[in-house]
């Protein structure tokens, strides 16, 4: 099933790919300091053909004249005699081995090296209320449609908010909300158990900064910060890159609080366990004091601190 819009972006690939193309037979052809020997073939070629990318005048060009060169072939200068044995090879294999370097790379995101990742994308999902298996301590407002496009704009909105890209005043936020909504190509609604409301995203997002310890880190707050660790394990080094949601420094420049927004509706208690491990992984990267599990939704907040 091509969707709409397959045409053009097919269209505009095979533009790009015969630009490439064209550019490569430039490459080649200014190469040649003094001769540029080119075939001029007496067959029909096919349009896709190198030899029709570009219009050479070959038929222009004078042929070339190889009659003032020797018949008979030079003498090939005498090669460096190849010393090699296997012990010899083996020796130098070996150094080569030891001094390659291995590299792992890691990110808490998708947690390198287990069964699944630590972020799931999230199903469509209406809560109703409180249910059987779910955690105490998280609760959100009722009848709220969760879901990944609900969570990309909510990430998107606390992100500008803090480059100050985007007012937090309601209506700036509910009109950047809504604009948000239809560039991602879903429906704008005013009841949030049935879509993107700009009113219910902004609502939250309101709510959000308006935390107590959302409001006193706020000053000092840099979002989507990339964050990076290395350590050599058993002779392989693993290399941890990660992007925080937002991170809080002390005046001297040391990491305090690493801030990780969450827009689940209704998180499943090994959900919450893994965004733990999450941020934990960013607090021995940055060596954060602690770090902030904040469900936007429901405003309620995971404290999360490395294990003594």
């Amino acid at each position: 099933m091509k969707p709409t819009g397959y045409k053009d972006v097919r269209d505009a690939e095979k533009g790009e790919l015969e630009r490439e193309r064209i550019r490569l037979w430039y490459v080649a052809a200014t190469r040649a300091r003094e001769l540029l020997i080119l075939p001029r073939l007496d067959v029909a070629h096919s349009k896709s053909a190198w030899i029709s990318l570009v219009d050479l005048s070959l038929a222009e060009l004078p042929a070339l004249d190889v009659m003032h060169l020797p018949l008979n072939k030079g003498a090939a200068a005498a090669g460096e005699r190849n010393d090699q044995t296997r012990d010899r090879f083996a020796q130098e294999a070996t150094a080569i081995a030891d001094l390659h370097r291995r590299l792992l790379w890691l990110a808490p995101s998708r947690d390198e090296g287990t069964a699944g990742p630590i972020i799931t994308p999230e199903e469509a999902e209406i809560w109703k209320g409180p249910g059987d298996g779910q955690p105490d301590a998280i609760a959100a407002p009722t009848g709220i449609q969760g879901g990944r496009e609900r969570g990309l704009i909510l990430h998107k909105l606390l992100e500008e908010i803090l480059t100050g890209e985007t007012g937090d005043t309601l209506p700036a936020l509910t009109e950047r909300a809504r604009t948000l909504i239809s560039s991602i190509g879903q429906a704008v609604v005013d009841d949030p158990a049935k879509g993107l409301s700009p009113d219910e995203l902004a609502g939250c997002v309101a709510r959000t900064l308006a935390l107590p310890e959302i409001e006193e880190l706020r000053p000092n707050l840099l979002p989507e910060f990339a964050v990076f660790a290395s350590e050599t394990v058993e002779a392989t080094e693993h290399v941890t890159a990660g992007i925080t949601d937002a991170i809080s420094f002390s005046p001297d420049g040391s990491a305090r609080v690493v801030v990780d927004w969450k827009s689940d509706v209704l998180p499943a208690p090994e959900s919450i366990e893994r965004y733990r491990e999450q941020v934990r992984s960013y607090l021995r990267m940055t060596g954060s004091d602690r770090g902030l599990i904040v469900f936007v939704t429901s405003g309620e907040i995971l404290h999360v601190s490395m294990p003594t």
